[in-house]
């Protein structure tokens, strides 16, 4: 990392995340192969700078990429490293604790030799650390654990759900292998364990807007979570000659959960009175299995240009859950004889079987133009069976069909496109189009009543990049995409787990269109350091999926998914990194805004929200010789509007501002400090609330090669620490409150190891 920061054009930020001509590294590599995961900062943080002999920065074609993808190349950075450097080891180890309540530790173990990497981790923290954010994926080369969701249009959407809040417990480990036995056969794999447990208290206080009333519900919740899960990946690459080769790559991952939900709501009139209350308990066993495996061959017919690939993906998910639901309703305003209160167990079970194969195949018309053909066909199917079963007579015997269903569905989808590429020195463009026909059957086993439906429709796709420069370019592209709704919101049968807001299926769902137009610019001028970026997208969806939500007289919500059109969604972007003073000072401005408009029916009346958003920010960063001081901050607006009760017209905004301050104060020891200061405008009486998180530490290291580091770090000094948050959907406006960890301090020892291979080299 320190060698990278002093290299022309490469910025590396606070997490480690690698930027090159004012573009984000997608991919980090070490000898041309992938180290530790996929876009690992583990290499540039560990790496010894004496190791490396070169370090090299160019765009290669996104492989993975699709239709709907953002990016067609990506960025890579490879760090090559010197002969003597490639037999050996490296490492950390560190641990932290207060000796009461706190302790984070790690240990990190990589040996290589030539072609073979072996990596070890291990890491136990009850402090937010142990909530894995972006940045801890890439670190441990956990991003095959990513979540991930396929649509029938080819797109795969990866995505990690950090959502949770509260007190969190974690442990986890994995290894990491992969090497390359000889010239046609390479074999990558990794084994990875999670333990976690997250205790959650929320508090929220809502709003609900109707067409002649408003009311508030005032909601607590306490949560206590368990989960734990082994994941096994699998890549083996054999290279049959010198133009075919084959990967076969199987995943598996093996879940369990354990979670107990305890809420109690307060529902109040507009005028404030205290109309009722709900007690709601749900707790709940699951265990889940996912494998998955793809086998993949690429052909080079006699041109590099000339290729062809085909691939076979086969997927099974099965999961079950286990639970009870306990419910409790209490009226105040009027006397109420409905037997609401509800005891019941619940059986779910869910299982998935997806088979789809894809055939690409491209043929070069001349040095500039190709022609990209290609066919995929798939077919998946799905069983979703809810038992439900109500308590009487001391047990749970008696099945209620209400909320008890088998529902079963298939999928099957063809779909052939063709794609015409033109790409010079300065230009890439394309144009396509794919024809695509789904035909889909939903059967209800209990009532054997059967609903099929199939759609045919074409999904055209273009881009255009313009590259005025190496270092400046503009990239435009249209794409459209359809998505079908899922077995959750096609199923009839109602979801009662929160019996104040019951869930009804829609099995004549009809799947999404959307039309989406994305513009980027890049510029970066490597002798001053100076560097802009902007974009902007649009998005128009036909049949989107939106709630019709029915409150009957005491508050209590119904609701269903529908289908509506008009739905739009745009933003716009513009930052800019400007050094001066000999890029002593780096000041970096950044804007973007936010529109949005979407249907949803209210009491069966069609209700249209928008919201108009946008926030500034300016951040300035000072360095001088050991020392780098930042100060920055940001506003953000937001407008919300809709056309069912004006009230809900209410805007709102945030205000933040950081400071850091690094600086070495000796050769050996060095202090940080950072502050956020958040202030909450316009929210609900009770959640305006502003407050300061400031953190600090020191460290010195100790032995001749500086490799031993104690440090004594402080969070929260203020004891500050709040998560608050607003959310807007429909006609709810939700002010959040959830708690999290406050104020402690680590007193820690870190430890790196090298085999000093290229060291010793280097003094001989």
């Amino acid at each position: 990392e320190d060698l990278l920061k002093k290299l022309p054009g490469i910025k590396v930020d606070a997490q480690g995340k690698v930027y090159a001509q004012g573009q984000a590294v997608d991919q980090v590599l070490v000898d041309g192969d992938e180290f530790f995961g996929s876009d690992p900062t583990v290499a540039t943080k560990n790496l010894s700078a004496k190791a490396l002999e070169s370090v090299q920065v160019y765009d290669k074609k996104n492989e993975s990429s699709s239709d709907n993808s953002d990016k067609e190349t990506l960025k890579v950075m490879n760090l090559q490293l010197k002969e003597d450097a490639k037999k050996g080891y490296f490492g950390k180890m560190s641990a932290a604790t207060d000796f009461n309540s706190f302790y984070e530790g790690e240990i990190l173990a990589n040996r290589f030799k030539g072609s073979q990497k072996i990596s070890v981790f291990t890491l136990a923290s009850n402090t937010p650390r142990s909530q894995f954010d972006w940045n801890d994926l890439w670190s441990y080369g956990l991003d095959n654990e990513m979540n991930s969701q396929s649509w029938e249009d080819g797109t795969t959407f990866y995505y990690f759900n950090n959502s949770q809040k509260g007190i969190p417990e974690t442990f986890k480990t994995g290894l990491y292998f992969t090497d390359k036995p000889s010239k046609k056969f390479k074999i990558s794999t990794n084994y990875s364990y999670n333990n976690s447990n997250v205790l959650t208290e929320t508090g929220t206080l809502s709003q609900y807007f109707l067409e002649d009333t408003v009311y508030t519900t005032n909601n607590d919740t306490h949560s206590k979570q368990h989960s734990e899960a082994h994941t096994v990946n699998v890549t083996l690459n054999f290279n049959l000659d010198s133009l075919t080769e084959l990967e076969v790559q199987p995943k598996y991952k093996y879940s369990l959960g354990k979670r107990n939900d305890d809420n109690l709501t307060h529902y109040l009139t507009s005028s404030g009175l205290l109309s009722r209350d709900a007690a709601t308990s749900n707790s709940s066993d699951n265990d889940a299995h996912d494998f998955s495996s793809q086998i993949k061959l690429t052909r080079i017919i006699n041109n590099r240009d000339r290729k062809l690939t085909l691939s076979y993906n086969f997927g099974r998910q099965q999961s079950n859950t286990a639970g009870k639901l306990i419910f409790e309703n209490n009226y105040f305003l009027t006397p109420s004889s409905i037997d609401d209160d509800v005891n019941q167990q619940k059986i779910n079970s869910n299982n998935r079987i997806t088979n789809s194969i894809t055939l690409t195949y491209t043929e070069p018309l001349s040095k500039k133009i190709k022609l990209e053909f290609s066919y995929d066909a798939s077919r998946n199917s799905g069983e979703q069976n809810k038992s439900t079963f109500d308590f009487a007579n001391g047990n749970y015997e008696t099945e209620n069909s209400e909320f008890s269903n088998d529902f079963r569905n298939t999928r099957t989808i063809n779909r052939g496109g063709i794609k015409f590429i033109y790409e010079i020195k300065k230009q890439l463009f394309t144009i396509g189009a794919k024809a695509r026909q789904v035909y889909a059957k939903n059967i209800n086993l209990n009532t054997n009543s059967q609903l099929s439906q199939t759609v045919n429709n074409i999904l055209p796709a273009a881009s255009y990049r313009y590259k005025f420069s190496d270092n400046r370019s503009v990239f435009i592209r249209y794409n459209s995409d359809s998505k079908q709704p899922d077995l959750n919101q096609l199923q009839p049968v109602p979801d009662n787990s929160n019996p104040n807001n019951i869930t009804l299926g829609n099995p004549k769902l009809l799947p999404t269109f959307s039309h989406r137009i994305n513009v980027n610019y890049n510029s970066y001028k490597p002798i001053s350091g100076r560097s802009a970026w902007g974009g902007g997208s649009m998005g128009y969806v036909q049949h989107d999926f939106a709630n019709a939500i029915v409150y009957d007289s005491i508050g209590r919500t119904i609701t269903q998914t529908v289908n509506v059109n008009g739905n739009i969604n745009a933003n716009g972007y513009l930052n800019f990194s400007l050094p001066f003073f000999d890029k002593a000072l780096m000041a970096s401005p950044g804007f973007d805004i936010s529109y949005s408009s979407r249907s949803n029916f209210i009491n069966s009346n069609e209700n249209k929200t928008s919201s108009l958003g946008g926030s500034v920010e300016l951040e300035l960063t000072f360095s001088h010789e050991n020392t780098e001081f930042t100060i920055g901050g940001n506003y953000a607006y937001t407008d919300p509007r809709t056309t069912l009760n004006k009230e809900n017209n209410k805007a709102y905004s945030d205000y933040s501002l950081r400071g850091l301050l690094e600086a070495d104060v000796t050769k050996r020891f060095k202090v940080s400090s950072e502050a956020n200061y958040t202030l909450n405008k316009q929210r609900t009486e009770g959640y305006n609330i502003n407050y300061i998180i400031w953190d600090a530490s020191i460290s010195y290291t100790f032995l001749k090669k500086e490799n031993l580091v104690a440090f004594v770090k402080t969070y929260d000094i203020l004891n500050q620490n709040i998560n608050t948050y607003r959310e807007n959907n429909d006609n709810v406006i939700s002010d959040i409150r959830a708690t999290t960890t406050g104020r402690y301090f680590l007193i820690g020892l870190s430890y790196k190891f090298t085999s000093d291979k290229t060291e010793k080299s280097d003094e001989e």
